[in-house]
């Protein structure tokens, strides 16, 4: 007994040894599960819409704040894609992005800091789940770049699901970003069907650590795809939680003014409905949110506390110029549609090549406006979406390879 004893102990000392000396190997033990793990390889996504891929845009345009020439492009399994000249080239951001054998994390939003446009924060996805381990979610999450998007790192401490669906600066603190985790059910087959909680998270250093925000009840069960900074005072954000399977389990809209430490209801008679798309205007005071399916666009001109409700062929992205609020781009697939007069009238202003995915104004001029089409397609508008024109098929004149 006493020999088998020693024996243990040895083996424990030999096992703790092991585990030391693979740490050193390895400079520390990595908690938050944000070593680079593959991400130093390169490797090529899908080449080509296939199985589940159908190279989709989310909502990851997103242009400099600064320099409506800079633009980013989130896609389904080919990582990250930038343009510096409005367009004409683009060079494919992958370093540092974890991969599996199917391709990149989807990209379903982008964000600049307003304060320091070298440093963007992506936030992805594969399955909620896990942030650590070897699972297809660990791929996800939040990455991080400090060098205009040339190097990638995944940033996730604080996180217990790596379904990361949006992500916006605070446009007055350079150090304030609010994460919106969706809840869901795991896909993959060692977790399947396993649930993981959804919530939206606040940093207060710009995205290296995330914390978890006060929100009303039953959030965990809700999708956060959508979030906007606003206004002219510090931390004000709007999102929106819904529930897919039961829309009575919808948060609805929620409204910060700390900063997105903490969140309140509001537009009560919104909340059971499926707002998959909204927009903010600059002050805060008029919103659009959509219906989806429904065709119906809800508009509030007081902050949200009442809503009137416009039948209009939309189903899609849906966007007010920061510039001027009555000016509307809506869409219903591959169909753009332009207010100038708050939605009293629109005109159709575009056919993309297929259904519109993103639709985004500059911030630093208005008048340009770019969007994206599953498929990757980009066009862009340089009098604030009345004409368009075709600027490069990603796929088809090969950025993407």
């Amino acid at each position: 007994m006493r020999l088998f004893f020693i024996i243990l102990v040895v083996l424990s000392f030999t096992l703790d040894c092991s585990h030391k000396m693979y740490e050193s190997k390895n400079d520390e033990p990595d908690p938050c599960a944000n070593a680079i793990g593959n991400g130093d390889t390169i490797i090529s996504g899908p080449a080509g819409p296939s199985g589940d891929d159908f190279d989709q845009v989310f909502r990851s345009v997103e242009i400099d704040p600064t320099n409506s020439n800079v633009l980013y492009l989130g896609t389904e399994r080919n990582g990250i894609v930038k343009s510096m000249d409005a367009g004409k080239t683009w060079q494919r951001l992958r370093r540092g992005l974890r991969h599996s054998i199917d391709g990149y994390p989807e990209v379903w939003d982008i964000a600049v800091s307003p304060a320091n446009t070298s440093l963007i924060l992506a936030a992805t996805l594969d399955s909620p789940g896990p942030v650590a381990g070897d699972y297809p979610s660990s791929n996800g999450g939040v990455y991080r770049s400090s060098d205009g998007g040339t190097t990638w790192s995944r940033s996730n401490c604080g996180l217990s699901n790596s379904y990361a669906t949006s992500i916006c600066f605070d446009v007055n603190d350079p150090t304030g970003v609010v994460l919106g985790i969706s809840g869901g059910k795991a896909t993959f087959s060692s977790l399947r069907g396993q649930p993981f909680a959804g919530a939206l998270f606040r940093s207060n250093d710009t995205g290296l650590n995330w914390n978890i925000a006060t929100t009303p009840m039953d959030a965990e069960a809700n999708v956060f795809r959508h979030l906007c900074s606003y206004g002219s005072g510090v931390g004000n954000f709007v999102s929106f939680g819904f529930s897919p399977d039961d829309h009575t389990g919808n948060l609805g809209f929620i409204r910060s003014t700390d900063g997105g430490r903490s969140w309140i209801l509001f537009a009560p008679t919104l909340r059971t409905l499926l707002i998959t798309e909204f927009d903010i205007s600059a002050n805060g005071s008029v919103l659009y949110a959509l219906e989806r399916d429904a065709f119906a666009i809800n508009k509030s001109i007081d902050g949200g506390n009442t809503w009137k409700r416009i039948n209009a062929p939309a189903n899609g992205p849906i966007k007010t110029s920061p510039a001027d609020a009555d000016i509307v781009l809506f869409c219903q697939s591959e169909k753009v549609y332009r207010s100038y007069n708050g939605l009293s009238s629109w005109e159709s202003v575009l056919t993309a090549a297929d259904r519109v995915d993103d639709v985004e104004f500059s911030r630093s001029n208005p008048k340009v406006v770019y969007l994206a089409a599953k498929g990757y397609h980009v066009y862009k508008s340089e009098d604030a979406g009345l004409t368009w024109d075709h600027i490069v098929s990603l796929r088809a004149e090969g950025w993407l390879q």
